[in-house]
C-alpha cells in the first residue's frame, strides 16, 4: 500500500507538469496549438489531450 507521502508526492507532481504543459498553450493562438510540429503530426493541443485521457483512464481504474 502506498503511503500518504508518495501520495501527496504524486499529486504535487502531478498539478505541477500539468501546470507547465497548460503554460505551454497559454497565449497561443487555436491555429498555433493544433499546428503540427513533428513528421508525426504532433501538436501541443494533441499532447494535453493525450495526458487527460491518459490521467483519466488511470485514476478511473486505480
Amino acid at each position: 500500500m502506498i503511503d500518504e507521502f508518495a501520495k501527496g508526492n504524486l499529486r504535487g507532481r502531478l498539478r505541477q507538469d500539468r501546470k507547465a504543459l497548460l503554460w505551454k498553450l497559454d497565449g497561443l493562438s487555436e491555429y498555433d496549438a493544433r499546428r503540427p510540429l513533428t513528421a508525426t503530426g504532433t501538436n501541443l493541443l494533441g499532447l494535453v489531450k493525450h495526458v487527460a485521457t491518459v490521467e483519466a483512464r488511470y485514476f478511473g481504474e486505480v
